[in-house]
């Protein structure tokens, strides 16, 4: 068995930030509002379009995205099921 891992190693450098990507880092404060916003339910279209044209070139966020979008629905769900009716969550 061949035991060098400078394929495998080379291969995780050319995937930088979509590797390790556990975050917002890596974008633009315009970028990571309108992330945020889209979180939270508050895009409009125009807001949306771009979204979709950034994730079309780095697909890689779109699982980062579902997950919290996804988080958000789960706590507004607890949060209505047994908590104050006026209170709200925070993506």
């Amino acid at each position: 068995m061949n035991d060098d891992l400078s394929p495998l190693l080379e291969f995780l450098d050319r995937c930088g930030p979509e590797v390790c990507g556990h975050g917002l880092n890596g974008l633009e404060a315009e970028q990571v509002a309108m992330i945020e916003r889209f979180i939270a339910g508050r895009c409009d279209d125009v807001e949306r379009r771009e979204l979709s044209e950034f994730l079309q070139l780095h697909p890689a966020w779109i699982r980062w995205i579902a997950d919290r979008v996804k988080l958000a629905r789960e706590m507004s769900e607890q949060g209505s099921a047994g908590g104050a009716p006026n209170e709200q969550m925070q993506a």
